[in-house]
């Protein structure tokens, strides 16, 4: 074919095509005439409006090709749709389209270490959208991002679509968790003056051990990862290293990806103690020295961030209470590096007073607004107060009804006022309990609970529990109201049927059932009292034809109907750390009157006290002494035998069994209690050395108790008022699958007719 007919055939061909061309699949022709209607056909899903909203072209425009082309693809970009077509009849345009599928159901399953509401979040489809595979694989790739975040490297995760009718989809995201990966080793470089082991002892993750399988701290989480390079920061900090640097914290797969090795690489720097601390700022209604009396930071003590933030932490309590919501203490730290001195200076910037124009609750779904509000110390109209706010978040906590507490003041638009905001998550706050566990006491221990703390959200608490062991059988419900006609008053009532059966160590049984009314409410912080009512039904059963005078006239006046008023007045001044008590005290006295009513008549007064000392400079050596003590005296008749004092065992004088010292029946042994007795138990608890990471103590203690009566028992029963005495050693661990207690002690002194024990050993878990 020549040139110029070649030429001429392929423009009359173009020329053809631009008043015929098509764009998408459709014939919509561009040729200068004028739109005058846009048809949206075919759309269900998405309004018509939107799909106009993405053309190019709109009534009064021309048919153009390259702005029907730009349409198109504007609308396929969209992925509302499987296929856009464009259309002309006469000057109308009409689009059809036919849309992707909308979301009915969004799913997951085999999901465990992150929860179904976390999952939703880290998606960008959501139900009643317009499905996308763009999307959906983008949300594909943040999910398995998530999971290798939590140390799920094998995770594997499959998006299942399931097609349903009306053009709607079920979408399953359907994962495979797989194994953990664990860490098998954490090392620690550049650490000279404090041990890998204390600082390990810090940190979120550790290392595999013997006990990872029950703790679960060996699992790789990046964001632990980050905590513990700050958490060793912190360390250093405390211990006067102001300067440490934590250069790096890598985690690194081993070869066969089937666990890590953690490297925590550190520069300590110099140690520095505290200088000088000035105080500066606008805030005068106190005087200067109060507010250096609010400080934890002593000039010539190591340097210490958590002394920092708690003096930091005071001013704020201090200032804040005379209404400054929005004060700003900012403080200025100078490093003297030849004198390795730190001097901080506080400026007090105070801001405007501020009062509470309200109080609003917000997260709570359970949980009623009232349970919360009643826990709130700031009221509407009052000057702020940073010290309420402060305490009103801890006593929320405390309910132990919230995941997290979070206080908010935001300003009104009156600047001398601002808003009181509780935010709160809850979490779940009923529970059930299988218990099984073994004591040289009670062989084996059974038992069942189930509770709930936050009746109907009413902060109520309901319980119902059974124990049974070869001796004993308990079975209680109890339900207590902790705010009583809208007073800080807790009040409850108990139902409890008991029965003990042991032939060993009596020649007798008991059952008791009845019921309990109590009445509570704090003096002060440290102060509680508390009142109880309790009417029940005593029965001594199945005597040994050879048990004592004693016994048979018990038993001859069973059963007993007894009606006893009790006072308790309680003072506690413990100071508890995460490793225990390490200082502080306690004390306890309860009265009770039995006769009220009953055929029962006695006055009954004993004493428990705890005192813990932390002898320093050791600082992990604690002293504990323990007195206890009590008086029990009939006004007419005996008093029975059930309501005696009794001594012995690994909760009194240890080197004993229960109840096995003090007067004793000649012939069958039986132990007779007694009307008075007084006891101590003196400890040194200390750290196991290697286990102090396992929570395992050590103690070594002396015991010793006098238990007697003021009247004679009579001829066939053994008594003394001499004191018995007793030392040993024993082991505490508080394990994770419950408490465990070894007690090995030997009497140093006792009487001919006592019962000792040297061992005792207890170990119990909820399951």
């Amino acid at each position: 074919m020549k040139p110029a007919l070649f030429f001429r055939i392929t423009t009359l061909f173009v020329l053809t095509l631009l008043l015929l061309l098509p764009v998408g699949s459709a014939s919509a022709q561009s040729n200068g005439e004028t739109i005058v209607n846009i048809d949206v056909q075919g759309a269900r899903w998405i309004e018509k409006e939107t799909v106009k909203s993405y053309l190019e072209l709109e009534p009064g425009d021309a048919f153009q090709a390259q702005k029907l082309a730009n349409s198109l693809r504007a609308l396929h970009k969209t992925g509302f749709f499987k296929d856009v077509k464009f259309e002309r009849e006469g000057s109308t345009l009409v689009v059809k389209v036919v849309e992707n599928p909308m979301i009915h159901e969004i799913t997951f399953s085999g999901n465990d270490a992150l929860g179904t509401d976390e999952l939703k979040g880290m998606i960008k489809l959501k139900v009643r959208d317009i499905y996308n595979q763009s999307k959906s694989q983008s949300d594909l790739a943040n999910l398995q991002q998530a999971y290798r975040i939590k140390g799920l490297f094998l995770a594997n995760i499959d998006l299942e679509v399931k097609t349903l009718s009306d053009n709607r989809v079920a979408l399953t995201f359907d994962i495979k968790e797989g194994e953990k990966s664990k860490v098998r080793e954490v090392r620690i470089i550049g650490n000279k003056n404090i041990s890998e082991k204390k600082l390990r002892n810090a940190l979120s993750i550790q290392p595999t051990d013997w006990l990872s399988w029950l703790t679960e701290k060996n699992t790789y989480d990046k964001e632990k990862l980050l905590y513990d390079k700050e958490q060793l920061r912190n360390v250093y900090q405390d211990e006067g290293f102001a300067r440490v640097e934590v250069n790096s914290s890598i985690a690194e797969l081993t070869p066969d990806k089937k666990a890590f090795v953690i490297t925590h690489a550190l520069t300590e720097g110099d140690r520095y103690k505290f200088g000088k601390t000035t105080i500066s700022g606008d805030f005068d209604e106190l005087p200067e020295a109060k507010l250096y009396e609010a400080l934890k930071i002593y000039e010539g003590e190591w340097f210490s961030r958590s002394a920092v933030r708690l003096s930091i932490e005071k001013l704020t309590d201090l200032v804040g209470d005379f209404g400054y919501a929005f004060l700003d203490i900012q403080p200025r730290i100078d490093y003297d590096d030849e004198a390795k001195l730190v001097a901080l200076h506080f400026e007090i910037i105070k801001g405007r007073r501020v009062y509470v124009n309200r109080v609003d609750v917000v997260g709570n779904t359970r949980t009623r607004d009232s349970v919360i509000r009643r826990m709130v110390q700031v009221v509407e109209g009052d000057r702020f107060s940073s010290t309420k706010v402060r305490q009103t978040k801890k006593d929320l906590q405390r309910l132990d009804f919230f995941e997290k507490v979070e206080i908010e003041t935001p300003q009104t638009q009156d600047p001398d006022q601002v808003n009181v905001k509780v935010k709160v998550e809850e979490k779940p706050t009923g529970s059930f309990s299988i218990g099984a566990g073994f004591s040289t006491t009670d062989k084996i221990v059974t038992s069942a609970s189930i509770s709930q703390k936050n009746f109907l959200g009413r902060g109520q608490n309901l319980s119902a529990s059974a124990a049974l062991s070869a001796s004993t059988a308990d079975f209680d419900i109890s339900f207590t109201e902790p705010y009583f006609l809208g007073k800080p008053i807790s009040a409850g009532i108990d139902l409890y049927n008991r029965k003990v059966e042991d032939s060993s160590t009596s020649s007798y049984d008991r059952s008791t059932y009845g019921m309990g009314l109590r009445l509570g409410a704090p003096l002060s912080d440290e102060l509680y009292n508390s009142v109880s009512y309790n009417l029940r039904h005593v029965e001594i059963h199945n005597v040994d034809s050879t048990a004592s005078t004693y016994i048979q006239a018990q038993y001859a006046n069973s059963p007993y109907l007894q009606s006893m008023l009790s006072y308790n007045l309680n003072w506690n001044m413990l100071q508890q750390e995460e490793t225990g008590l390490v200082g502080g005290r306690s004390h306890s006295v309860t009265t009770d009157l039995s006769g009220l009513g009953g055929d029962v008549k006695f006055v009954r007064v004993s004493s428990d006290n705890h005192l813990y000392h932390s002898i320093r400079p050791m600082g992990k050596l604690v002293a504990h002494l323990r007195l206890k003590g009590g008086v029990v005296e009939s006004w007419d008749g005996d008093v029975p035998i059930y309501e005696k004092f009794q001594l012995g065992g690994p909760q009194s004088v240890r080197g004993f069994k229960n109840s096995g010292l003090g007067p004793r029946a000649i012939v069958d042994g039986d132990s007779m209690g007694g009307n008075y007795y007084a006891m101590t138990n003196m400890e040194l608890i200390f750290p196991m050395i290697g286990l102090e990471d396992k929570g395992v103590k050590g103690i070594t203690f002396i015991d010793a108790g006098i238990l007697s009566n003021f009247d004679p028992l009579g001829v066939d029963v053994n008594e003394s008022g001499a004191p018995r005495v007793s030392a040993g050693v024993a082991v505490d661990w508080k394990s994770p699958f419950g408490p465990l207690r070894f007690n090995l002690a030997f009497p140093v002194k006792k009487e001919n007719w006592d019962s000792p024990r040297a061992f005792d050993f207890s170990v119990g878990t909820a399951l």
